[in-house]
């Protein structure tokens, strides 16, 4: 009995070692993440099912590593030395009439895309929740003030106000992604751009190809698939192994059971 134990061990830190190259679970600490990748610290409080729904929903575990997957995904492209590259080529207009301070910004004026990159990888936010609801095919993000006039105007970033809430498909998400990797990167862009929303980002239809919330959702899914089956599969591929292995941990308690939404029962 003691030799099957002791083999059984083995063969999870062989595992283990595979898997993730043998990484130390103290490279998962939040503290040695936030070192190594400081920018997108972006984190989450919860998963919700709407209470409106009038049929059973379910959201998986493995739709919530899906998820936490996702955020990997999203935090590895953000701090790639790719990104403020790919941003620089774009050209992204303000959809909103914002001001802090002495500064202001209108709808149709043009970012500075320096300050624009430095915005968003400035986020620190740990409190995210998404939501699994009716949105007819689409997904939501709850818009929140404008981080970039607040940001360029000197508030301290971590006290600027967030935004909180995304809301996605009653639907089975990995499903709906496409469950390929592909999917996964499509997905990533699409949780990036509702991401925009809750930072104050915004968009009208008659500029849509020119804005920050489309705009930086293409360019971060593009990073994504280059990162999964591109050009930067070796280079970024430890980043996501370990983003990935500390999100799984940070978030377990999540992952114990499905969420459920009986309407039966309310």
């Amino acid at each position: 009995m003691k030799k099957i134990v002791i083999l059984s061990l083995f063969t999870i830190i062989s595992l283990l070692s595979c898997n993730n190259n043998y990484l130390n679970p103290d490279a998962y600490t939040k503290e040695a993440i936030d070192r190594k990748y400081p920018y997108w610290n972006i984190g989450m409080s919860e998963f919700k099912i709407a209470e409106g729904l009038t049929n059973y929903a379910t959201i998986t575990v493995e739709e919530k590593r899906f998820i936490l997957r996702c955020m990997a995904l999203m935090r590895t492209a953000v701090n790639t030395t790719e990104f403020p590259t790919e941003v620089k080529k774009k050209t992204l207009a303000s959809s909103v009439n914002a001001s802090y301070g002495n500064v202001s910004i209108k709808v149709g004026d043009i970012y500075d895309n320096d300050k624009l990159i430095d915005v968003v990888r400035s986020l620190q936010y740990t409190n995210f929740i998404y939501e699994k609801m009716n949105t007819g095919g689409a997904a939501f993000g709850s818009v929140g003030q404008s981080r970039y006039v607040r940001y360029v105007g000197g508030q301290d970033p971590n006290q600027i106000p967030t935004a909180n809430w995304v809301g996605f498909e009653n639907a089975n998400w990995i499903q709906w992604s496409g469950n390929s990797l592909y999917g996964y990167a499509s997905f990533s862009g699409l949780m990036f751009h509702e991401h925009m929303h809750n930072i104050g980002f915004t968009h009208v239809a008659e500029t849509s190809s020119n804005n920050v919330p489309y705009g930086l959702q293409g360019v971060v899914q593009s990073l994504i698939e280059r990162i999964l089956y591109g050009d930067l599969k070796t280079k970024y591929a430890t980043a996501l192994d370990e983003l990935t292995a500390y999100y799984y941990t940070e978030y377990k308690h999540l992952l114990l059971e499905d969420s459920v939404f009986d309407p039966s029962k309310k």
